[in-house]
Order: structure tokens, then sequence, then C-alpha cells
């Protein structure tokens, strides 16, 4: 039987390995204009490839918000390896994030509207996939299995809700999702 010790040990090392992707993710809505990484063009559906929402300038922030997170790891834990796990976690976030908006907009999605599980779950997916194929996991001790993927899953989803909701809420997002 596990304990009541073990099991918040285990989701602050959850919450303690997604932390650079989630900073990663949430801080470009900080930048409020900037260049669109698609530069205004047209996909072949006649839809923005990906739309106003997703800059240049969001991208730099996000990716050193991230790499900010692993920079504080870092210094903590005395290992530079933080610093590359936060940076590819960071830039499998924002990708992610990317291909999110490329796939809302392929679906006729306007930016800025609801697609659930979408929304909340591309980012995650893609800072996994990135941190998984170069093994960077295995370099800072934290290897992720599948319990930690799913439980980390839900805790993402959770508080991507919870912190749009309250960015929403403090005027910094226009819309609560």
């Amino acid at each position: 039987m596990i304990g009541i010790n073990d099991l918040l040990g285990f989701l602050a090392n959850v919450i303690f390995i997604y932390f650079p992707a989630m900073a990663a993710n949430g801080s470009p809505v900080f930048i409020r204009r900037g260049t669109p990484i698609d530069l205004g063009k047209i996909f072949l559906d006649g839809r923005r490839v990906l739309g106003d929402g997703k800059t240049y300038e969001g991208l730099l922030v996000g990716i050193m918000f991230g790499t900010g997170v692993g920079s504080i790891y870092a210094a903590a834990f005395n290992s530079s390896a933080y610093v590359i796990y936060s940076l590819v976690s960071s830039i499998g976030a924002l990708l992610g994030d990317i291909i999110g908006a490329f796939i809302k907009r392929r679906l006729g999605i306007p930016r800025g509207a609801p697609a659930p599980l979408l929304d909340q779950l591309s980012f995650y997916l893609f800072a996994n996939l990135l941190v998984k194929i170069t093994a960077l996991d295995r370099s800072i001790g934290h290897v992720i299995g599948l319990w930690e993927f799913m439980v980390g899953a839900v805790i993402v989803y959770i508080l991507h809700i919870s912190t749009n909701w309250g960015a929403y809420k403090l005027g910094i997002k226009s819309v609560p999702y």
C-alpha cells in the first residue's frame, strides 16, 4: 500500500519533471503583439497556416521561461543537464502548441476558440516526445515512465484549465480557455 508521503512525493516529482514545459507553454501569453511565425501566409485550404497568435517573440519568450526553470534547477542541484533538458522540453512544448494551432486552423476552429484536449495536451505530448527521443529524462535522473506520463497528463490538463481561467480573470487573456 502506498503512503500519503509517497503519493505526495510522486506528484511533486511529476510536476517537477513537467514544469519547464508548462512554463514554456504558458509564458507566450505575456506577448501581446509580435511577428506571426506564418508571416500571414495562407495554406492550401484558404486559411492561415497558424494565425496571429503564434509569434516569433512568443516562441522566444517561451524558450527563455522554460529554460530559465532549468537554470534554476541546475543551480539548485548543481547539474547543467537540467538546462539542456529544459531547453529541449520547452522546444517540444512550443512545437506541440504550434502543431495544435495548425490542426485547429485546418479544422476551421478560429484563433482563441476552444479545442478540448488539443489545447491542453498538444504541448505536453510533444514535450514528452522530444525528451524521450533525446533520452534527456535519463540525464537528469527522472525517467518518465507510463505512470508519470499518465498522471502528468491529468495534472497538466487540470493546471492548464485553471491557469487559463486565472489569466482571464487577471485580464492577461481575453478568453477563459
